[in-house]
């Protein structure tokens, strides 16, 4: 169950690192199959950056059958009946603000060494970035690809797609974000 909440995070990150397109924690449990394209940081500048991030999400999540094996009948039941009740989908749009570091900038990752996965970077320039990632954990699929562009220092755009797969369920996630630059100083943002 573990691993599944490490590839959960994995979309989350992807979808964190599209919200703020800078290396985000570098929790490695396992060390990644990357491509041999080195990765170039973003030209973009450090400091207080605001990030409108909008989430579609469709389907319902995979669970390992070890997790469901785990669950009563009754707590299995209404977990179904909760899944399908959500399963049509959702859109979700969010603001918020956070500080990016100029080792953030520097160390930017594309969200690798997050996890068990395989990653593949088709490009990677100081103005864009792209690559695809897939993911095999507790009898689970996970795929999904990432595009970034800072057409200048002080904006950033970009969107990622995944699909979770397992247990005889799909999961589709898109997020589309755009970001921009506030002020060298971060103040209290984290």
């Amino acid at each position: 169950m573990n691993r599944l909440i490490t590839v959960l995070l994995i979309v989350a990150t992807t979808t964190i690192l599209a919200r703020g397109a800078f290396a985000q924690t570098r929790d490695v449990q396992k060390a990644p199959n990357l491509s041999k394209l080195q990765i170039q940081p973003l030209n973009v500048k450090p400091g207080l950056w605001e990030t409108t991030t909008t989430y579609k999400r469709s389907g319902a999540p995979p669970i390992s059958p070890e997790a469901l094996a785990m669950l009563t009948p009754a707590q299995r039941a209404r977990l179904e009946e909760r899944m399908n009740a959500n399963s049509g989908g959702s859109t979700n749009t969010a603001t918020d603000q956070h500080c990016v570091t100029k080792e953030d900038v520097e160390k930017a990752d594309f969200g690798q060494g997050k996890g068990e996965c395989t990653y593949s970077i088709e490009t990677s320039t100081s103005t864009q970035g792209k690559g695809s990632y897939s993911c095999d954990v507790e009898g689970m699929k996970v795929n999904g690809d990432l595009e970034i562009t800072a057409p200048d220092p002080e904006h950033i755009k970009g969107s990622s797609h995944g699909s979770l797969n397992g247990g005889g369920r799909t999961m589709n996630v898109e997020s589309t974000f755009t970001s921009k630059f506030l002020s060298a100083s971060c103040g209290s943002a984290k």
